[in-house]
């Protein structure tokens, strides 16, 4: 029974390595890598749309840059953006190398804060506070959570961050929201952050907007 047991919670965590305690399974070589390549090698290739999204506008220097804040997108937020593209349920969704290059680069850039490696535990320090994009986006990063019941002092849910992209009038039509499923991952060049399941690459644009 306690092997059957230690068997469950040995497969539990191997399936839940970005879920948050993600940074428990980090090894030292991984920590050495930089983002571009820690995405790249990850066995369930979750980013190898995020991957593809890099190779096909250059950006390899961009999201390898020194000291940044990097938000990773899984493969189902990219997916997301590319439905963006479909004119009915008739038509999947549309390559990624059908796309504009500029329009990837302008998003992909959304998710990056240069010149800072911003912890959970910074956030939650900070609570809210603004930060210019890559791309010169607005982004406000929040710490939440950690709050206590009414009548005890003993903390009552996870700290968590939330990214917020500010909409810009006449540009964007929708503020987008990301949480994560994943906080303070360590690379070479970067602290980086796993947006959840909800997340879009899309991040806010509406499919007018793209080219």
């Amino acid at each position: 029974m306690a092997g059957a047991a230690m068997m469950l919670l040995t497969a539990c965590r191997k399936n839940n390595y970005y879920i948050d305690g993600g940074l428990s399974g980090q090894s030292a070589a991984e920590m050495q890598m930089t983002v571009y390549d820690f995405l790249a090698s990850r066995a369930d290739h979750q980013f190898d749309s995020l991957i593809k999204i890099i190779d096909l506008t250059n950006s390899k220097t961009l999201v390898n840059q020194p000291n940044i804040t990097f938000f990773a997108l899984n493969n189902k937020a990219v997916q997301r953006f590319q439905l963006n593209f479909k004119p009915d349920d008739r038509q999947g969704a549309r390559p990624l190398d059908e796309i504009g290059k500029d329009t990837l680069v302008k998003l992909l850039g959304r998710f990056i804060i240069p010149n800072m490696r911003i912890s959970l535990e910074q956030a939650v320090k900070d609570g809210q506070k603004y930060y210019a994009a890559v791309n010169g986006d607005s982004l406000y990063i929040a710490g939440k959570g950690g709050g206590t019941g009414v009548s005890s002092s003993l903390q009552t849910s996870a700290y968590r961050l939330e990214f917020t992209h500010v909409k810009i009038p006449g540009t964007d039509t929708v503020q987008f929201v990301g949480n994560m499923q994943t906080h303070n991952l360590v690379t070479a060049n970067a602290m980086v952050h796993v947006m959840d399941n909800r997340a879009s690459f899309a991040a806010g644009f509406k499919q007018k907007y793209f080219r």
